[in-house]
């Protein structure tokens, strides 16, 4: 995260570093990983050859800085954190209401007029200040000045009410135990529920492939170190009871 720039551009401006907070490194390496072998196995179903997937984690990190690689490239500033905010949508950023915080991304001139009228503030349709994205993008501070105090009006629930039918993209921000208890996430079963042999009950997040003829499942929680050992070699390599316990006397395998 440090080395590959995204610590770079996250949390708030003029702050400390902030890593992401999730293993994004490990986590984007292994998506990679992922495509690189699925691509592999394609070119291989057609010429039949085999090949080396070479996945660098720093490799991953860069690849996902997106635009703030094409900004740098084309304007010659050097992107910076600007905490919830997008840095070329406006307004795109997290609103605080009255009782948790909005979030609200507006990416279109429709979009805006809709806003404005939500907010019964038509006036800022006709704003200089505010007439196209990118003047609202250069001028972020004075509409966040303006909007920030409407939205506190209401509670998150009221202004998805509000915004919702007339399509306006809009969430709440969840923490972990909201996110677990959510109906979307569960009614989609990206929480499932396994028993582990010593931890007892636990839950944890489940697939987001949802594949209508192959659904993938999770049927158990995670082995234990060497498990799984015997299996495999006399599954694949075709080992007798007797080769696996001298390969286990000598200490090659436990």
């Amino acid at each position: 995260q440090g080395m590959g720039g995204v610590i770079s551009v996250t949390g708030e401006p003029d702050q400390a570093p902030v890593r992401v907070g999730i293993s994004i490194g490990d986590l984007s390496a292994s998506l990679f990983t992922a495509i690189g072998i699925l691509s592999a196995l394609h070119v291989r179903n057609q010429t039949g050859a085999g090949q080396m997937v070479d996945i660098g984690m720093l490799d991953c990190q860069v690849a996902l800085l997106e635009n703030a690689i094409s900004r740098f490239d084309m304007k010659g500033e050097v992107p910076r954190p600007l905490g919830s905010r997008h840095p070329s949508i406006t307004p795109f950023q997290a609103f605080e209401t009255s009782d948790s915080w909005l979030m609200l991304a507006i990416g279109n001139e429709p979009l805006w007029h809709n806003f404005c009228d939500v907010i019964e503030n038509p006036e800022l349709i006709r704003d200089p200040r505010f007439s196209d994205n990118s003047a609202r993008t250069n001028n972020h501070t004075a509409l966040q000045n303006v909007i920030s105090p409407i939205i506190k009006q209401r509670t998150t629930h009221a202004w998805i009410d509000l915004l919702e039918p007339l399509d306006i993209p809009c969430g709440p921000i969840h923490d972990v135990q909201q996110v677990v208890e959510d109906p979307q996430v569960n009614a989609r079963d990206m929480i499932l529920r396994l028993t582990h042999p010593t931890a007892g009950p636990l839950r944890m997040a489940g697939s987001p492939i949802k594949l209508t003829d192959t659904p993938g499942q999770i049927s158990g929680i995670a082995p234990e170190l060497g498990e799984h050992t015997d299996r495999v070699l006399s599954s694949i390599l075709d080992l007798s009871v007797e080769e696996i316990h001298q390969l286990r006397s000598q200490n090659i395998i436990h």
